[in-house]
């Protein structure tokens, strides 16, 4: 009896362990994301997988025997920091056995410094490594667009989820299916984009018209506005939380964050919510979560000073104090320093209208010299013309007599 209660404890705890190590190898996978590139038929095509962690950037083919004849990476000119350390990012490929061959550098003979993009074929490559090998965090929590942008065969390449979104038939009224598309699905404040800001767009593909509204955190934005596509008219503020698009249209979002540090702090963690009304009800909402990074943040309150301003000593009887014997020399010597800058800046402002007065005098004659013998010249390009039109008329009228004549004689 005994023994059959240790067995079944033991199974029990193989059990859950097994469940345990199950859980933390899924938690400790990273998501890699399926792109691909549109046909001419409008058809999409897998290709890759890409998978981003903090230091690498994994690029693998879903087809290992399909040969790219060129892949570029172009990094993105909003992305200062991606392009001055671009230097010290290296390429490495791997063949189907996972073998991986030795880093070549980023910035190689395969690199054009001028349109920052590196291409090569991967014909027998499998996978492809960017390899991050400085010390900052170029590649942490941030979405591939604001890396790279990657094509193979010359086309640009987009994920599978995107074009999913956007050919999924909408069934107003039921299910879960979304009748808007949003092109980002969190927004990022980082050191490349703090001072530019993010735009994100909000396209209503229901086929019909849609009320939408739009919160936003109320603090913490040097600007931000809502306004319609294609015409980029304004909605105003007090209509965000209702307002209507119509079908095959859609708004754009900008915004740019503050440059306070507390302010950016406060934003760190809140959320961008849209609305999809059906009457007045709420039918759908996405949310946009926004994060700003570490280094932008600072804690919201500050330690106060220690102490605050020394009043300076009462003189008694015109005497000055002895704990200070050198506070007055050194102020006749602070007066004495600041006397002769304020000397040298008269002198030297003295000294350039001196040269200005002196630059007048001396060019004003030369100028109404050239401004004479400019006025001379047009006049004898001018009389020489007159002297020519006249010449010319002359023997157009001699021309004009001799033919008359020579029509006269018999």
């Amino acid at each position: 009896m005994h023994n059959m209660l240790r067995l079944k404890h033991l199974r029990s705890g193989l059990s859950l362990l097994t469940a345990v190590v199950i859980v933390l190898f899924l938690c400790g996978e990273t998501r890699a994301e399926t792109y691909g590139i549109m046909s001419d038929s409008g058809e999409f095509q897998p290709k890759v997988t890409i998978d981003i962690s903090s230091k690498e950037i994994l690029i693998t083919k879903l087809d290992p025997q399909e040969k790219f004849r060129s892949i570029s990476l172009q990094i993105n000119r909003r992305n200062p920091a991606l392009m001055h350390n671009a230097g010290l990012l290296k390429i490495e490929w791997m063949d189907a056995q996972r073998h991986a061959g030795r880093p070549v550098p980023f910035t190689g003979p395969r690199y054009d410094p001028n349109t920052r993009t590196f291409e090569d074929s991967m014909v027998k490559s499998v996978s492809l490594k960017i390899i991050n090998a400085s010390a900052r965090k170029l590649f942490e929590d941030k979405p591939l667009s604001e890396l790279f942008e990657i094509k193979i065969n010359g086309q640009p390449i987009v994920s599978a989820e995107s074009v999913e979104e956007r050919t999924q038939t909408v069934q107003m009224g039921r299910g879960r299916d979304l009748s808007i598309n949003v092109d980002r699905d969190r927004i990022v404040f980082t050191e490349n984009n703090v001072k530019v800001g993010e735009i994100f767009n909000v396209d209503n593909r229901s086929g019909k018209e849609q009320v939408l509204g739009v919160d936003l955190p109320k603090t913490g934005w040097l600007l931000y506005q809502l306004r319609r596509k294609p015409e980029q008219t304004e909605i105003p503020s007090d209509e965000w939380n209702r307002f209507t698009v119509p079908a095959d249209s859609g708004v754009f979002v900008v915004l740019i964050p503050d440059a306070d540090p507390a302010l950016l702090a406060q934003l760190d963690g809140k959320e961008i919510v849209i609305k999809v009304y059906q009457g007045d009800a709420i039918r759908e909402t996405r949310k946009i979560p926004i994060k700003v990074a570490a280094d932008l943040r600072r804690p919201e309150y500050f330690p106060p000073r220690e102490a605050g301003p020394i009043s300076p000593e009462p003189v008694q009887d015109n005497k000055i104090s002895k704990t200070k014997p050198q506070a007055a020399p050194a102020s006749r010597v602070a007066v004495a320093w600041g006397s002769w800058v304020w000397g040298l800046v008269v002198v030297n402002f003295l000294f350039l209208v001196g040269l200005v007065a002196y630059g007048l005098l001396f060019l004003i004659p030369r100028l109404q010299v050239l401004d004479d013998r400019l006025t001379k010249n047009e006049m004898f390009i001018h009389g020489s013309r007159e002297a020519i039109r006249e010449e010319l008329e002359q023997i157009k009228e001699e021309i004009l007599r001799q033919c008359q004549r020579d029509a006269e004689s018999p």
